[in-house]
């Protein structure tokens, strides 16, 4: 027994040894393969942090253990900018054996924590998980992966806790699945796998065309699924799926295209709810599914199923049906003297097409009773673009009793409410068709009180109608007759009518005060801040053609607005915009605005201008708006509207191109003391904006800053999204070489030398290109040409010269002063083409030529033209080694270089020159000299000499 656990324990010692030893000796090869096999394969920026790396044997033994924080992976154009994952935590268990035999790495096992994951696809089909890149390859056959340092054998992965985002704007369909619980399992290098699927996320929501169809519901999933990897078809076999309470099966199977070229999927499914228990589709209602939910009595049967089947892409969509219905249906709650009973569903959707706008929605039966509240309804609609509508729709609701059956978080619900809808028709808006329409909406005593805001908005009463009796949409009327109600004890009231949907006529007063803090407090609007108070008292009427025409005379309107302590703050404006006071009159054409003042983040302002055709646009899109603003500002601070995206971000990135509206011609006349752009102090800007057509130009803008002079132009124009464009001319008087490579992109790109350079230049300069999605400049895609002159300044410590002096030894070139300079410069193709100009450096002419890539790449021509006398004797040195040939006696040598590799690491070639060419002249002249002085000599030597007697 001694000898046996003697035996155990040096076995288990030699394991634990073992397990501690092979990942350090491993672990810095294994992270060099990765970062290659990533950098060589992915067609994204991935970030992780080397040093945080590190290897275990007894995570997922036997298999090696690579674990690192705070991966990302962040997609380039077109998805510049948007974080496709980001882990807290990232694990992946590698073969030991490939890792000790040095051949590829086979990868086992993924495990993220805390993963955020968006998925989009963009309009055209574009993915942002489609990274990795192509091989190259002559034929259609699979790409040669034997250069690979990585296979995959992943038979195990996991996701803890994460975040994931679906948005396919195509559609536009998105979906949000919030701490979400996957595990899966099965062999991803095989060709056909059985997949075990294990899924739970405590909230998912769907949301279709702005419009949720799912809010907060929790997932429980559990599935099997057959993969055939080589022909792209999932299975459905065994699952368990589980909405809140809700379960739905699956069957059939989902394919993707084999072939690069097919970006369809084809679906041919069927689903469908094996139980019929009315709770359990309760439990999707909103408000309903509580911690109460458990104590509900309900009674009911439920059919719930559907099918799904054809080919998705961008042009088309699967047929789909969906089949649901109730019958006697109710429920109660323990503490409640009242029942919803009576329940009554029988819903069809579908569509038998590829087109989603020949969707048909058949409500043929809506009935229950909520309480003491009758609703009976039923809704037909054909078509989504042409509807052929028939609805039957009646409801007598207390909202009190109401919202006891369906409670809303915070909110008390009192008044009487009536509906009444019947509609018959074609609703086509080309043909000038509206269905047949008699619709009444009536409140009575309305109250709505919130846990938020200490005063309720009390006293509504409201009568509103629809009506259309021709089936003309010129016949289309609405009214208000009548809307009151008190919010905080102040009154307001508004009445009116708008009626022939082709050229609107209307009537509409309003009087009285809202209280936006109070108001939005009560109807929260998800991602804004708005508060603040509005004094209204305004009649307006008219006709649309009439404002069209601007026939002002026939459009009697009226009114003023005060705006006291107006703050909005929302995603679109994060920086947010206070108004402390403002006044507004109204007219038939013009809407004046007076006296605003107020803070735009947190730089002061005052304003004044006009808006005009504003009830035109208000009533029709195809209206524009126009106005013009003045804006003075003391201090405005720029860098709150930049965002740093070196700092890390809470939520993935979205693209930053900004769409500008069409319909709007706005001008802007800015008059600025001070500004800070980054650390760049800008003064006494003047200047316009002008918006039209959907582009923004800058005309005129003048500012003095880095010392000198501004006059700027350009142009924003995002018409086309996909690829925004910009132009930008600017003209700069003698303002500081150093300060403008430190503030000005242009002069980075452009000029890099200017980071060298002490003085003060001059330029005119016009360049244009394409705009990336994170509105920094396509590189490649500029084009411009301008002038640089610098009058007097002083090159130090610049890499090129330093290692022209290190060829020529010329003492001048070191930190040289220069004057008078004047360079012609043109941008075209990625490259900076400069004509030839001279730098004169004391007596010493260096004519310069050449281009280089805006990453850096230099490939120039330098000559030179050097007084020999004043040059020295190292110079002289220099020369000799450079040519093989002392320098002989000129006054100017003249000397060529081609100048390559990066700003950073210049690379100096000899060429020669004029000098060159005149020195081997020289030497070979000085040799025929010699040997021609050398044979006369010879000559006469022989001539002297006495003749053999004998």
């Amino acid at each position: 027994m001694k000898k046996t656990g003697i035996i155990t324990a040096s076995v288990l010692g030699v394991l634990l040894l073992t397990a501690w030893i092979v990942p350090m000796f491993f672990r810095d090869k294994i992270v060099t393969r990765l970062q290659q096999e990533l950098n060589n394969r992915l067609n994204a920026h991935v970030s992780f942090r080397p040093e945080k790396v590190s290897l275990s044997l007894l995570r997922h033994f036997p298999n090696l253990t690579l674990q690192t924080d705070s991966l990302s992976i962040v997609g380039q154009s077109p998805f510049r900018g948007d974080t496709l994952l980001s882990v807290r935590a990232f694990e992946m268990s590698v073969n030991l054996l490939s890792a000790v035999s040095g051949d590829k790495l086979k990868l086992n096992g993924v495990y993220l924590d805390q993963p955020r994951i968006l998925v989009k696809l963009l309009r055209d089909g574009r993915a942002n998980y489609d990274i990795y890149k192509a091989a190259e390859s002559d034929g259609p056959e699979k790409a040669d992966t034997s250069q690979t340092a990585f296979t995959l054998d992943i038979d195990e992965w996991e996701i803890k806790n994460g975040l994931i985002r679906y948005e396919d704007q195509s559609l536009p369909l998105t979906v949000r699945l919030e701490t979400v619980n996957h595990s899966g399992s099965g062999s991803l290098s095989a060709e056909i796998a059985d997949l075990a699927l294990n899924t739970k996320a405590e909230r998912i929501t769907v949301s279709y065309d702005g419009m949720e169809y799912l809010s907060d519901k929790k997932l429980d999933s559990d599935m099997k699924l057959r993969a055939d990897f080589e022909k792209a078809v999932y299975t459905f076999a065994e699952n368990r799926i589980r909405l809140n309470d809700l379960p739905i099966e699956l069957n059939g199977s989902i394919s993707t295209g084999a072939m690069p070229t097919d970006t369809s999927m084809r679906f041919d499914l069927t689903y469908r709810s094996p139980e019929s228990d009315f709770k359990n589709l309760l439990s999707l209602v909103p408000g309903i599914y509580s911690e109460r939910f458990q104590g509900i009595d309900a009674d009911g049967t439920v059919r719930f199923d559907g099918k799904v089947k054809g080919s998705y892409n961008g042009k088309q969509i699967p047929a789909f049906l969906l089949n649901l219905a109730v019958n006697d249906g109710r429920f109660k709650y323990p503490n409640l003297a009242s029942a919803v009973e009576h329940i009554g569903l029988d819903l069809t959707v579908s569509n038998s097409t590829d087109q989603l706008t020949n969707t048909v929605i058949n409500l043929k039966k809506l009935a229950a009773d909520l309480g003491h509240n009758p609703v009976r309804g039923r809704v037909l609609l054909k078509g989504l673009t042409r509807s052929v509508v028939d609805a039957d729709v009646t409801a007598k609701l207390n909202l009190e009793e109401l919202t006891q059956l369906f409670p809303i978080d915070s909110l008390t619900l009192r008044g009487l409410a009536d509906l009444n809808v019947k509609a018959k028709g074609v609703y086509d808006k080309t043909a000038n068709r509206f269905p047949v329409v008699d619709a009444l909406m009536r409140l009575q005593n309305g109250f709505v009180k919130s846990m938020k805001v200490p005063e309720p908005i009390n006293g509504i009463n409201a009568v509103a109608s629809l009506t259309n009796r021709t089936g003309n949409l010129t016949d289309t009327r609405v009214d208000i007759a009548n809307l009151q109600l008190k919010l905080a004890g102040d009154p307001f009231q508004a009445k009116g009518w708008v009626q022939n949907f082709d050229d609107y006529s209307y009537d509409i007063t309003a009087k009285g005060r809202l209280d936006l803090t109070n108001l939005t407090r009560i109807f929260p609007v998800e991602g804004t801040k708005l508060a603040g108070l509005i004094d209204a008292n305004i009649e307006t009427k008219g006709q649309l053609s009439d404002a069209k025409a601007k026939r002002y005379d026939r459009l009697p309107t009226s009114g003023t607005m005060a705006i006291t302590k107006l703050s909005y703050k929302g995603e679109s404006l994060p920086q947010g915009l206070t108004l402390n006071t403002a006044r507004l009159h109204l007219s038939p054409g013009k809407l004046t605005v007076e006296q605003a003042n107020g803070l735009l983040g947190t730089s002061q302002f005052t304003a004044d201008g006009f808006l005009s055709n504003y009830m035109p646009f208000l009533l029709d899109d195809n209206q524009p708006l126009e106005g013009t603003l003045n804006v003075r500002a003391n201090r405005l601070n720029i860098n709150e509207w930049i965002t740093d995206d070196s700092q890390p971000q809470a939520k993935t990135a979205q693209p930053s191109v900004i769409e500008l509206p069409k319909n709007i011609r706005f001008t802007m006349n800015a008059n600025v003391d001070q500004a800070v752009y980054d650390k760049m102090p800008l003064n006494n800007i003047k200047g316009q904006l002008e918006l039209a057509d959907g582009a923004l130009q800058m005309k005129k803008v003048t500012f003095n800053s880095l010392g000198g002079q501004f006059v700027t132009n350009g142009t924003y124009d995002p018409t086309n999204l996909a690829k925004p464009r910009f132009a930008f001319d600017i003209d700069i008087a003698n303002a500081e070489v150093s300060q403008a490579y430190k503030h000005l992109t242009l002069a980075k790109v452009i000029f890099p030398l200017a980071q060298y350079v002490i003085g003060r230049f001059s330029s005119k300069f016009a360049v244009d290109g394409r705009l990336e999605p994170d509105m920094m400049p396509d590189l490649n895609s500029l084009t411009g040409n301008g002038l640089v002159e610098i009058v007097q300044a002083t090159l130090k410590n610049n890499p090129v010269l330093e290692r022209l002096f290190e060829k020529t030894k010329l003492t001048d070139l070191r930190n040289p002063n220069f004057k008078d300079l004047l360079m012609k410069v043109e941008v075209k193709n990625g490259f900076v083409s400069i004509r030839p100009f001279d730098v004169k450096v004391k007596d010493n002419i260096v004519t310069v030529s050449g281009s280089n890539s805006l990453e850096g790449d230099l490939k120039y021509t330098l000559k030179l033209d050097v007084p020999t006398g004043k040059a020295g004797v190292q110079f002289a040195n220099a020369f000799s080694s450079l040519t093989g040939q002392p320098l002989g006696n000129v006054d100017r040598a003249k000397v060529d270089f081609a100048l390559g590799g990066n700003y950073k690491k210049p690379q100096f070639k000899f060429l020669g020159g004029q000098t060159v060419n005149e020195v081997k002249d020289a030497v070979v002249k000085r040799a025929k000299n010699d040997l021609k002085e050398q044979g006369l000599k010879w000559l006469q030597k022989l001539a002297k000499t006495p003749k053999d007697s004998t």
